[in-house]
């Protein structure tokens, strides 16, 4: 896999799923943000970000994505999360994001979600 981009699809006019490494930290974390700032300058509405992969987030890696959070919903869409672990899940919790981020237990439903 390339070191400098996540693996990316766009699925539509509207949605792209971005697949995240074993870690979201201070050495990746612009990179997320890069490429979610691309997709809102593509025009595309929502970003699903799929965490299947990831074991780690930093701080960095949750600003990441809260940074991109507000320019998606402006455009009436949103940030998508699925397939977070547990352990994920619960650093959302701990920093009070639970109500604030939309996640999706699978990838087949962060799809749906996104009208």
């Amino acid at each position: 896999m390339d070191q400098s981009t996540f693996q990316q699809f766009v699925l539509s006019d509207t949605v792209i799923v971005i697949h995240t490494e074993r870690m979201l930290d201070n050495n990746n974390a612009h990179i997320m943000a890069e490429q979610l700032s691309e997709a809102r300058k593509k025009g595309l509405k929502f970003a699903i970000i799929d965490m299947e992969k990831l074991d780690f987030l930093s701080s960095a890696g949750v600003g990441s994505i809260l940074g991109s959070i507000e320019d998606f919903r402006e455009m009436g869409g949103d940030i998508v999360i699925c397939n977070a672990s547990t352990t994920i899940l619960h650093i959302f919790k701990v920093l009070d994001l639970g109500d604030y981020l939309k996640v999706m237990n699978t990838q087949e439903e962060a799809i749906k979600s996104c009208k």
